[in-house]
């Protein structure tokens, strides 16, 4: 595979110490990801802004955040970002994966201060910008946006602003130096913390997520000093749960149609979910 941002992000690799071949990790939309041996150069969405800002953050706690090798000018026009490579999760072991020690993390991010000038967390955000994009019609579509059509207006209402990273899911750690850290800074910022936790509530409330892996990761975030959720965790959890199951369910639809094949059993199931979440609201 060859293109001409490959090659700038091979160059900022190499320039950055990274030695060997080049690998292309994630190519999807506008983000470009490329490995050269222990150094990973990232081209950001074409709407990322802040990167400095947030990079700085995650220099100032290395044993929580991966810290950024550096953050050059844009190439070309594009945000551009060098960072250590990293172990990732075992995408074939999810419930194996280290629920707890990222319960642990997210509840060390959340007690952080927020820095001055840091932008809001992009999750609610994300969500408007997948369901405002045409989907492929189809009955899976249809049930995604008859869902998306019950959410509030307003999907993070003002109140208590922590500090976010805006985007955890499982993808989002690897482990580098002897431990895990959270990656992918594009949209961390402040806000309401619960949207960190929503993904894993969505699988979990969508029944991808066995009740005990749920179980693990909730009581690591809270006995970790977490946000307090109340006495009901879900009249928290509930509406940015929602939002992500219908807003993953949206991707993996796209997803399914750029790859020219049927929806898989996981993808079925977010969309069953999406099918539940339209009809409790209209009942």
């Amino acid at each position: 595979m060859t293109h001409p941002v490959i090659e700038q992000l091979t160059a900022l690799a190499r320039e950055s110490g990274g030695t060997g071949e080049a690998a292309v990790l994630y190519a999807r939309g506008d983000v470009l990801v490329v490995r050269v041996g222990g150094v990973v150069a990232k081209a950001h969405r074409a709407e990322t802004t802040d990167l400095p800002a947030r990079a700085a953050v995650a220099a100032g706690h290395p044993g929580l955040l991966l810290p950024p090798i550096r953050v050059p000018d844009p190439v070309d026009g594009r945000t551009v970002s060098v960072w250590p490579a990293g172990e990732p999760v075992d995408p074939a072991d999810p419930f194996g994966a280290p629920w707890e020690e990222a319960g642990r993390l997210l509840a060390r991010l959340h007690a952080l201060p927020v820095p001055a000038g840091l932008p809001p967390q992009g999750a609610p955000l994300r969500v408007r910008e997948v369901l405002t994009r045409p989907l492929p019609d189809s009955p899976a579509a249809r049930t995604i946006l008859r869902a998306y059509a019950t959410l509030p207006d307003v999907l993070e209402a003002p109140g208590t602003a922590r500090l976010v990273h805006g985007d955890f899911h499982l993808g989002q750690l690897v482990r580098c130096g002897g431990g895990w850290r959270l990656i992918d800074i594009d949209d961390l910022g402040h806000g309401d913390p619960v949207w960190d936790l929503a993904r894993p509530a969505a699988l979990f409330a969508a029944g991808v997520l066995p009740d005990e892996v749920w179980s693990r990761f909730l009581h690591a975030y809270l006995s970790a000093g977490g946000t307090d959720l109340g006495p009901d965790p879900w009249a928290r959890l509930d509406i940015p749960a929602q939002a992500l199951a219908i807003q993953t369910a949206a991707r993996c639809v796209s997803k399914a149609v750029d790859e020219g094949r049927t929806l898989n059993e996981y993808e079925t199931t977010l969309i069953d979910a999406c099918d539940r979440i339209s009809s409790s609201r209209n009942a």
